[in-house]
């Protein structure tokens, strides 16, 4: 149920991760001081708050992201990279090597973006993401803090790492 805490609301996450942590067993103490430490934040040990975790919470929390249909991670940009990667063939191009090969990327994006403007799709995604993605809107745009363990566990069900 771990996972699930990205799909919260920020001002959730804090009080939902003690409620997970809680109820976990001794043996999990250092994974959950780990998480704890380096998603989460660690308490004060004077006063309210916590400790500015490793990975700041926009970092990781994806719950605005999914409300407003925008990606949860970066895959695509990875995706390109690495086709790019490919197209380039080496592992130490020459400048002018290189400089032909993103003239030639700059060429398939012009390409690219005429077909959308001319109201083309692009690659759609395949059937399993897009049925995938649905059910995870479902899931976050249905959230109520009073099920929280009920969400959780729908959305851990759906995500998987």
């Amino acid at each position: 149920m771990l996972i699930g805490l990205a799909y919260l609301p920020l001002s959730d996450v804090f009080t939902d991760f003690d409620l997970v942590a809680g109820e976990f067993d001794n043996s999990a103490d250092d994974l959950l001081d780990y998480f704890e430490k380096t998603w989460i934040g660690e308490p004060r040990r004077r006063g309210a708050g916590r400790k500015k975790p490793q990975f700041d919470h926009v970092l990781w929390n994806v719950y605005d992201r999914v409300i407003t249909d925008l990606p949860r991670s970066n895959n695509s940009v990875e995706g390109w990279h690495n086709a790019f990667a490919s197209r380039v063939a080496v592992a130490h191009p020459t400048i002018k090597k290189l400089a032909e090969k993103i003239r030639r990327e700059q060429s398939k994006f012009e390409i690219d973006i005429a077909h959308l403007v001319q109201g083309y799709q692009l690659k759609p995604k395949k059937a399993c993401y897009t049925k995938l993605d649905e059910r995870i809107a479902r899931l976050v745009r249905g959230y109520d803090p009073l099920q929280i363990h009920q969400y959780l566990k729908n959305i851990a069900a759906n995500v998987s790492l």
